[in-house]
């Protein structure tokens, strides 16, 4: 598995964690391990190669760790609230990861007090991650999505 490969399928696990509330998570094939630990809201990746590769296979160089560092334009909370990724249960998500969006457009809702502040996108871009779950509660200035 080329190291990308692994890269988006570390991210994949990690929404999935997330989603159910894991506190831990181990990965080990053949090729690589993966594992994902949770320390508040912060999860921690490390990736290697698994230790029963042959002799041949460990003499080129080691995968690096998996780097989870945001890129692109940081969408955060402008406010303590419950987040919705939609206008109601029924409809679809405002964006999805790899969704285009304008200036302007509405990316989520976050409901303070009984009231739905509808929260717009910063800047042109792609949507290139969500980390939030449709009824999360969010703190001011946690980080929900990122536009690349």
């Amino acid at each position: 598995m080329e190291l990308k490969e692994i890269k988006e399928f570390a991210l994949e696990l990690m929404d999935a964690a997330r989603a159910r509330s894991l506190a831990e998570f181990e990965l080990e094939t053949e090729d690589f391990r993966i594992a994902l630990k949770t320390q508040g809201q912060v999860m921690q990746v490390s990736a290697a190669p698994a230790p029963a590769m042959t002799a041949a296979a460990s003499a080129t160089p080691a995968a690096p760790a998996l780097d989870d560092t945001p890129r692109g334009t940081r969408v955060e909370a402008p406010l303590v609230g419950i987040f919705y990724s939609s206008p109601s249960p029924e409809e679809p998500p405002f964006v999805e990861v790899g969704q285009k969006v304008s200036k302007g457009d509405t990316i989520f809702i976050i409901e303070a007090m009984k009231t739905m502040n509808e929260i717009a996108a910063p800047c042109d871009g792609t949507v290139s991650r969500i980390y939030a779950q449709s009824g999360d509660m969010v703190e001011y200035k946690q980080l929900i999505c990122m536009i690349e």
